[in-house]
């Protein structure tokens, strides 16, 4: 990491061991990523939004089985996920209120911090956000492909064609590498029995959506229109929860949104980024 005022550590907390990644000075921003993933997308897609001035102290973390993070088993529900989330964040942001930014499951995470953090967050930003833990009650597109190039250079790893013809809407050479660089390697080493236990107990006990009114922070919202995994139907009940809210829905994205529409992407963060003021 080239920046000066870059940092990393481990946190335990809840039967977890958090690694976390720290860039920039300022304001505390908090990135979490989704199930079978780890913090290298989000750097990659946000990392480079943000000048050496950004007056942003950008705190990547790593969720328990994933990336560089460990955990256990038997607290790996949302519920205990949430609670070691917010012992991390009172410990790297002090009295400083944070702003979120969540994507997939991580999106629902953030959701759940928002009641139990004190300040509360700043500002929230979801990518793709889970909304609804059942999958089987989530509003969902048909399976759709935007556009695939022939010819594809998959690697020797069956698992990573299975896996990229499943999520991708978009599926093109460019974004083939950027999968195989950034989603592959996180996908594959993530812990599988953490994995299982965490969607064993995949929903917050307690109610969020209560909690969401609370919030007069800004808060930006970007949705796959053809994202088959998380919708975004179900992200329109957040849209009308909170007060300062500003939703999204890009065509020819899924999933994979940051990935398969950077520029639109990088618009929208940088917006938010500038309503925290």
């Amino acid at each position: 990491m080239s920046d000066a005022a870059a940092a990393s550590g481990r946190f335990a907390a809840f039967g977890h061991e958090l690694a976390w990644e720290a860039r920039g000075q300022g304001r505390p921003l908090f990135f979490f990523h989704g199930l079978a993933a780890d913090r290298r997308m989000l750097i990659a897609a946000c990392e480079p939004l943000f000048a050496e001035s950004s007056g942003a102290r950008r705190i990547y973390v790593d969720l328990p089985g994933h990336g560089e993070s460990r955990g256990d088993p038997a607290h790996a529900g949302a519920d205990e996920l949430v609670a070691s989330l917010a012992a991390l964040i009172r410990e790297l942001a002090g009295d400083a209120p944070p702003a979120l930014v969540g994507y997939s499951y991580g999106g629902y995470l953030a959701l759940g911090l928002i009641g139990l953090l004190d300040p509360r967050p700043a500002g929230l930003f979801l990518v793709c956000p889970t909304v609804e833990a059942d999958f089987g009650k989530r509003t969902v597109p048909p399976r759709r492909v935007a556009l695939r190039e022939p010819s594809l250079p998959f690697s020797d790893d069956p698992r990573e064609r299975i896996a990229f013809e499943e999520v991708a809407v978009v599926q093109t050479r460019a974004l083939l590498q950027r999968f195989s660089e950034l989603v592959h390697p996180a996908n594959i080493a993530a812990d599988p029995e953490l994995m299982a236990a965490t969607r064993a107990r995949y929903a917050l006990s307690r109610p969020y959506m209560q909690s969401l009114a609370a919030l007069s922070a800004p808060v930006g919202i970007v949705c796959g229109r053809d994202d088959h995994w998380v919708g975004f139907e179900d992200a329109i009940r957040l849209a009308r929860a909170f007060a300062d809210v500003r939703y999204s829905v890009l065509p020819d994205a899924g999933h994979l949104l940051p990935l398969e529409q950077p520029a639109r992407f990088a618009q929208l963060f940088c917006d938010w980024i500038s309503r925290l003021g």
